[in-house]
C-alpha cells in the first residue's frame, strides 16, 4: 500500500472510530445525567436535558477528536520518520566512505522504492570506486613495468655505445658486434612502443576492424602452416570445415601467431614442441582450442595472464617480450564479440580457447 493511500485510509478509519465512540459516549453520559428526569416532568425539563446532552456530548466529541488527531499524527510521524532516519543513516555512511553499508529494503510503498533506488545507487558507486581503484593500480603497475622493460635495453644501448666511443670496441669486428647489440635493443624498444600504442588504440576502440567472412578452419590452417615452416614443431590439426565467422584477418592472425610464439617460447628444455589445434561448433559459436606441451602455467597465475605486462615468472620463467601479447589478443578477440581463456593441461602445457560468433554463409 502506498504512503498516501495508507495515510488517507488511517484518517478515514480514525474519523469513523472516533465519531462512533463520541456518539456512544454522548448517549451514555446523557443517560446518566438525564436519567433522573426521564419519566418525571419530561416536558418541563426537556430544555435542560437537551442542553446537558449537547454540552457534555460536545465536550466528549472534542476530547476524543483531539486524542484521535494526536494519535493519527503520531502514527503518521512514526511511519514517515522511521524510513527517513534509515535513509539518513545510510547517506551518512556513504558520505563517510563506507560503501559497504547495505540499506535493508522492506515493504512495497514509496519509501521501499526510494530505498531500493538508494541501494542500487550505492552498489553502482561502490563498483565504480572499485573499478577506479583497480584502474589506478593497473596504471601504476603498467608504469612500473614500462620503466623496467625500458631500463634493460636502454642500459645496454648506453653501455655498448660508450664502448664504441671509448675505444673498447677497437676492431671492425667488435664495432659491428656492439652495433648489432644496439640495433637489437633499439628494435625491442620499438616493438614495445608499437605494442603499447596498439593496445591503447584497441582499449579505446580507435582501431577499426576490416571484418570479412572467413572459413575459420582454412584460415587457422593457413596461419599455422606458415608458422610451422620456420619453426621446428609437431603440428596436429582437427579443424571442422565450413565454419564461417566475420573476422579481421590481419588482427586475428596476430592473435594466433602470439599464441604460437608463446608455445615456442615456453617449451620444456630438450623437448619437441607439440601444437594441437582443434576447431568445432559449440552453442552457435566457433570454438578454437590451441594446446601445447610446454611448461604450463600455475593455477594461481591463470586469472592474471591477460593483464598488461603480467608474466608468470615462477612456472614459465621470465622470457623476452613486452608482456603485452595476451592483453592485445584479448582486446582483439573482444572486438570480434568473442571470448578467450586459458586452462592448464593435466599432462603439462596449456590450452587457449577462443570463441567467435558463427556467421551465416
Amino acid at each position: 500500500m502506498s504512503v498516501r493511500l495508507r495515510i488517507i485510509t488511517t484518517g478515514i478509519t480514525a474519523i469513523l472510530v472516533f465519531n462512533t465512540l463520541s456518539i456512544a459516549a454522548g448517549f451514555i453520559l446523557f443517560w446518566f445525567t438525564a436519567g433522573p428526569y426521564i419519566g418525571e416532568r419530561v416536558g418541563e425539563n426537556m430544555a435542560v436535558i437537551a442542553a446537558w446532552y449537547f454540552i457534555i456530548g460536545g465536550v466528549v466529541v472534542l476530547a476524543l477528536t483531539g486524542v484521535g488527531a494526536l494519535w493519527l499524527i503520531g502514527v503518521t510521524v512514526r511511519h514517515v520518520s522511521g524510513p527517513l532516519q534509515r535513509l539518513k543513516h545510510a547517506a551518512v555512511q556513504i558520505r563517510d566512505g563506507n560503501l559497504g553499508y547495505e540499506l535493508a529494503v522492506t515493504g512495497h510503498d514509496e519509501f521501499a522504492e526510494l530505498s531500493a533506488c538508494f541501494e542500487q545507487m550505492r552498489i553502482r558507486l561502490r563498483d565504480s570506486m572499485r573499478q577506479k581503484e583497480k584502474s589506478e593500480t593497473d596504471r601504476r603497475a603498467m608504469m612500473a613495468s614500462v620503466a623496467h622493460d625500458l631500463k634493460t635495453p636502454i642500459t645496454a644501448i648506453a653501455g655498448y655505445s660508450e664502448g664504441i666511443l671509448d675505444g673498447v670496441a677497437d676492431t671492425p669486428e667488435k664495432i659491428r658486434e656492439y652495433a648489432a647489440v644496439i640495433n637489437k635493443k633499439a628494435k625491442s624498444l620499438q616493438s614495445l612502443a608499437d605494442d603499447l600504442s596498439l593496445l591503447s588504440r584497441l582499449e579505446n576502440a580507435q582501431l577499426p576492424l576490416d571484418r570479412q567472412k572467413e572459413d575459420i578452419g582454412a584460415f587457422v590452417s593457413e596461419i599455422a602452416s606458415e608458422f610451422s615452416r620456420d619453426t621446428e614443431l609437431q603440428l596436429k590439426q582437427s579443424l571442422e570445415p565450413g565454419l564461417i565467422a566475420l573476422i579481421d584477418r590481419e588482427k586475428m592472425a596476430r592473435v594466433l601467431i602470439n599464441l604460437f610464439q608463446n608455445s615456442v617460447k615456453y617449451k620444456k628444455p630438450d623437448q619437441t614442441i607439440e601444437l594441437s589445434l582443434n576447431l568445432t561448433r559449440q552453442n552457435g559459436e566457433v570454438l578454437l582450442s590451441v594446446a601445447d606441451n610446454g611448461t604450463g602455467i600455475e593455477k594461481s597465475d591463470l586469472p592474471y595472464v591477460f593483464d598488461q605486462f603480467y608474466r608468470a615468472d615462477i612456472s614459465r620463467g621470465r622470457q623476452g617480450g613486452s608482456g603485452l601479447g595476451l592483453a592485445i589478443a584479448r582486446q582483439i578477440v573482444h572486438l570480434h564479440e568473442g571470448k578467450i581463456w586459458i586452462i592448464g593441461n593435466n599432462d603439462g602445457g596449456i590450452t587457449v580457447n577462443i570463441t567467435l560468433p558463427v556467421s551465416g554463409v
